[in-house]
C-alpha cells in the first residue's frame, strides 16, 4: 500500500508542477491581471509558505506589458531562490552551491502554487513589481531531504518561547502553571507559525511539560537570565525567546523579545515593535498577531542562525567506535571515509583496539545527532552500519 501512496503523491505533484509550468508559459502570452488593491492595501500577514519578492525588467520598444511579465517571472524565480536558501543556511548553500543552481532551483520551480501582484510601477525606462507568492514547502523541504542537503547539512534549531500576554496590566503566561496550561494561546500560535516558517523549529511545550518539581521557583512573570536558561535546558532548547506582549485597549500591540543562547548562557539579540491591529475573533486576532511578529523574526532568526551557525564551527571531540569487524582494514577504511567524506570533520585519530572493535577521537564540527545521520545516510559509506550504543560523546557502530 505505501508504494502505491507514494505514487499516487508523486503524480499529484507533477500534475500540479505542470499547471504552474503552464501558468508561467502563459506570461508570454496572455495579460496579467491587475493587482488586487484590497489584497495589496490590506497587509495581511504572511502564511507558512508565502513570501514577498521584487522583480523588475526593462521595457524595450515601449511594449510595457512584455516588461510587466518578464518582471513577474523575475520575481517568482527570486522568491524560490530565496526560500531554498533560508531553508538550507548559508552554510549548506555555499557547500552545495553547484548543486543547489543545477538540481534543487530548477526542480523546486515547480512548487509555485499561486502569487498576487501586491504593487507595480513604471520607473524610467524599468517595470518593477512587488509579489505575494506561496509555494508548496512541505515537498520544496521533502526534495532538500531526499537530496541529503537539508538534514545532513544543518539540524534543526530548536527554540522555546517564554512571551507572557499584558492586558490591562494583568499577566497570563504559561510557566505560572506549566502543567495545568494545556493550549497554546494566540500569541505563542503567531510565534510558533511565523519562526517555523521561516526555517526555524518552535518546541512545543504542550506536549511534555516538565513536572512541579522540575518547575520550582520558575513561575515568575519577570524571570532572571539564570531562570530563563534553565527553562531552555528543562525542554533541551537550543535558544529561548523571552518577551512580552502588551495588548492595550484600543488594541495598540507592543511586544518585545529577548533572544538566549542556552549553550553559551548569554543573550544574543532583541527586537522591538509596536503596532495597531483589529483583534476581531480567535482566528484573526491570530493572523493579525503573525503581521507583528514577522519583521522581527526576520532579524531574530538571522541572528540566531548566525550565532548556531558559529557555534557549528567549532569543532567538539566524539569518542567513535567500530565493532564487529572481522579485519583491522575495515576500521582503516571507516576512518578514511570519516575523513575525506564526511563533512565537518576536522581530525581522526586511533586510541584503542580490544579484539574486533577499534576507537577513535574525531573532531567534528556540529553536534553529535548531525555526525549520526552525515555518517549513516551518506552514499559514499563503505559498508552498512547501524548504531549500537549512544551516549554523550560516545558513538558504537556495528557492522550489519
Amino acid at each position: 500500500m505505501g508504494p502505491k501512496r507514494d505514487n499516487r503523491g508523486r503524480a499529484i505533484v507533477r500534475r500540479r508542477g505542470r499547471s504552474v509550468f503552464l501558468l508561467l508559459c502563459c506570461l508570454a502570452f496572455f495579460p496579467l491581471p491587475e493587482p488586487s488593491l484590497s489584497l495589496a492595501a490590506s497587509g495581511k500577514a504572511q502564511k507558512p509558505g508565502e513570501l514577498l519578492a521584487f522583480g523588475d525588467a526593462a521595457i524595450v520598444k515601449g511594449n510595457r506589458a512584455l516588461a510587466k511579465k518578464m518582471a513577474v517571472t523575475q520575481a517568482l524565480m527570486k522568491g524560490v531562490e530565496d526560500y531554498v536558501v533560508n531553508l538550507l543556511g548559508s552554510q549548506g548553500a555555499v557547500s552545495h552551491f553547484e548543486r543547489v543552481i543545477e538540481e534543487i532551483i530548477p526542480a523546486v520551480r515547480e512548487e509555485i502554487e499561486n502569487f498576487h501582484i501586491l504593487a507595480e510601477q513604471q520607473i524610467g525606462d524599468r517595470y518593477k513589481v512587488l509579489l505575494r507568492l506561496r509555494v508548496n514547502g512541505s515537498i520544496i523541504r521533502e526534495r532538500l531531504r531526499s537530496a541529503g542537503l537539508l538534514l545532513t547539512e544543518t539540524s534543526p534549531v530548536k527554540v522555546l518561547f517564554l512571551v507572557s500576554e499584558i492586558r490591562e496590566g494583568k499577566a497570563s503566561y504559561w510557566w505560572k502553571d506549566p502543567e495545568g496550561s494545556r493550549s497554546l494561546s494566540p500569541v505563542e500560535l503567531a510565534l510558533h507559525t511565523v519562526f517555523q516558517n521561516r526555517g526555524l523549529s518552535p518546541i512545543n511545550r504542550t506536549l511534555s511539560p516538565p513536572g512541579a518539581d522540575q518547575a520550582g521557583g520558575l513561575t515568575s512573570a519577570d524571570l532572571q537570565d539564570e531562570d530563563i536558561l534553565k527553562w531552555g535546558r528543562l525542554f533541551s532548547a537550543d535558544f529561548v525567546i523571552y518577551g512580552q506582549c502588551h495588548i492595550s485597549g484600543n488594541k495598540e500591540i507592543s511586544l518585545t523579545l529577548r533572544v538566549l543562547n542556552v549553550c553559551q548562557g548569554v543573550q544574543v539579540c532583541r527586537e522591538f515593535t509596536g503596532e495597531q491591529i483589529e483583534e476581531g475573533d480567535r482566528e484573526s486576532f491570530v493572523t493579525a498577531l503573525e503581521g507583528v511578529v514577522n519583521p522581527l523574526a526576520a532579524a531574530l532568526c538571522s541572528c540566531i542562525r548566525g550565532v548556531a551557525d558559529s557555534d557549528r564551527e567549532k569543532p567538539y571531540p566524539l569518542t567513535v567506535t567500530l565493532a564487529g569487524m572481522r579485519m583491522p582494514k575495515q576500521f582503516w577504511r571507516f576512518s578514511s571515509f570519516l575523513s575525506h567524506d564526511v563533512m565537518g570533520v576536522t581530525s581522526v585519530i586511533p586510541s584503542r583496539i580490544r579484539d574486533n572493535t577499534m576507537s577513535a577521537t574525531v573532531g567534528f564540527r556540529g553536534d553529535q545527532n548531525t555526525f549520526i545521520s552525515r555518517v549513516l545516510n551518506h552514499p559514499n559509506r563503505p559498508f552498512p552500519l547501524r548504531i549500537n550504543q549512544l551516549q554523550a560523546g560516545m558513538i558504537v557502530f556495528d557492522l550489519e
